[in-house]
């Protein structure tokens, strides 16, 4: 890792310090229990785990929010999604990585642990470019899956491009633009990188459906076989604890906070009414299973 890239990583690891109290044991690599969706197997992969304090959550007062989370910290994890079709291999995001040294992440070895290796990983998906989420896309300055085509938003990579967004970003988060940047520029100079917008079948059962408001092209993805489905949101709620009973309410770095909402309320609703599956990066691991209906909001139903 190159100076840049550290004096980067610490500026993330500053805005995200937010978000994590305490620094978090190492966790121990895991491969989870595979998921079969139609033709397609997911196997659920721990990059490292965090806590999100309550502090962090807008949309009511931190008393009422206390009294549904029943704590101060939500627990959840760096979660990444391996899918697997025949000697097919694709991931969805790829955690911290070698950006990120204080927080361990853990998927290479969990990926180990799955028997694949970063040489057989075709595709991955991007949920959005956020350090946890791309921070292992890249080590040592090259490719840390030098053969896979990296999918991303058109719109999620336009606004970190953009320099007039980085400066009407709070300050104390101008250096994500600068640690983007610098991933992007890996994967450009490697012709990895390939765009898509929202509705686009990006492989054959996975087509990418706009999630915004987290970030301006945060995007799912749906994956969909022989009438089965697995929905991954990416960083659609950040705390199962608060957000899926009272999915009105925020986090921090929601960049468009009214949009987050909206976005979540219609999701969850959708989700509950279909009983589509889901696996999101940041509940605890392995992050896959069902929203229910309950009362005025949701409950989240893990799998077994």
């Amino acid at each position: 890792m190159n100076s840049l890239q550290y004096l980067l990583g610490l500026i993330f690891v500053a805005f995200f310090a937010l978000s994590a109290e305490a620094a978090q044991p190492a966790p121990q690599p895991t491969a989870g229990k595979a998921v079969q969706v139609g033709n397609f197997s997911v196997v659920p992969l721990l990059d490292g785990s965090h806590s999100f304090p309550l502090k962090l959550f807008k949309g009511a007062d931190e008393a009422a929010m206390l009294k549904i989370a029943g704590t101060q910290l939500m627990p959840g994890s760096f979660n990444v999604f391996l899918i697997k079709r025949g000697k097919e291999r694709f991931l969805v995001d790829t955690g911290n990585g070698t950006l990120f040294p204080e927080r361990r992440g853990q998927l290479p070895l969990s990926l180990k642990k799955a028997g694949t290796a970063p040489e057989d990983i075709g595709k991955i998906f991007l949920t959005h470019l956020h350090g946890d989420h791309i921070g292992g896309l890249v080590k040592d300055g090259t490719p840390a899956f030098p053969r896979a085509r990296v999918h991303v938003a058109k719109a999620e990579y336009d606004y970190w491009m953009d320099e007039q967004a980085r400066l009407q970003a709070p300050e104390n988060r101008r250096g994500l633009f600068a640690l983007v940047r610098d991933v992007m520029r890996v994967l450009e100079q490697n012709k990895l990188l390939t765009f898509f917008t929202p509705g686009e079948e990006l492989s054959p059962a996975i087509t990418s459906v706009a999630l915004y408001g987290h970030t301006p092209g945060h995007t799912g993805f749906l994956l969909a076989s022989k009438g089965k489905k697995l929905f991954f949101i990416g960083d659609l709620l950040h705390a199962a604890a608060l957000q899926f009973s009272r999915p009105d309410i925020t986090v921090d770095f929601d960049v468009d906070q009214p949009k987050a909402k909206e976005t979540r309320l219609r999701a969850f609703k959708q989700l509950a009414e279909d009983a589509t599956p889901i696996a999101a990066a940041h509940l605890p691991f392995p992050g896959m299973g069902l929203v229910r209906a309950e009362g005025d909001g949701y409950r989240f139903e893990a799998f077994k």
